[in-house]
């Protein structure tokens, strides 16, 4: 087999892989938990379910973390047609991997609102589920920004 056909299946079984996870994270995980326009709901949802709630926490992280090898891998199957198309999207794409890892942090706030840690004793239940939703909605338009760098 030639080097171009081993690369271009490392990278395809890469991103099979990677995809996995973030289909679970970013596609079921707020479709079975987020109720539109009801944050208690959703938070009474997110608490009767909290380990799924985790694990889509862990799938999105280990998604975009995998990318990275992806990206390392597209890219030894792009340099030989066009290196700084290649390059660009490296980058591009190393843009966007620590935006959406940081951006986990409005899922792990929300998390957090849900469980009602004990300083947040000042907050009553039905204002912690309203910030709940408001980080979760966060995630959302966090995920929006980090798509702007794969579409480029």
């Amino acid at each position: 087999m030639n080097s171009t056909k081993k690369a271009a299946r490392v990278a395809g079984i890469l991103y099979v892989l990677t995809s996995i996870p973030g289909a679970f994270s970013l596609l079921y995980v707020p479709s079975h938990f987020i109720v539109s326009g009801d944050p208690a709901a959703t938070a009474n949802k997110i608490a009767a379910s909290e380990f799924f709630f985790r694990l889509g926490i862990i799938s999105e992280m280990t998604g975009f973390i995998g990318f990275i090898f992806v990206v390392r891998a597209l890219y030894r199957l792009l340099v030989g047609v066009n290196k700084s198309h290649a390059s660009l999207m490296v980058t591009l794409m190393l843009v966007s991997i620590p935006i959406s890892l940081l951006n986990v942090l409005n899922e792990l706030a929300a998390l957090t609102l849900i469980r009602g840690a004990d300083f947040l004793s000042v907050f009553d239940k039905p204002q912690r589920d309203a910030l709940a939703m408001l980080f979760l909605n966060l995630h959302f338009q966090g995920f929006m920004v980090a798509q702007v760098f794969w579409g480029l």
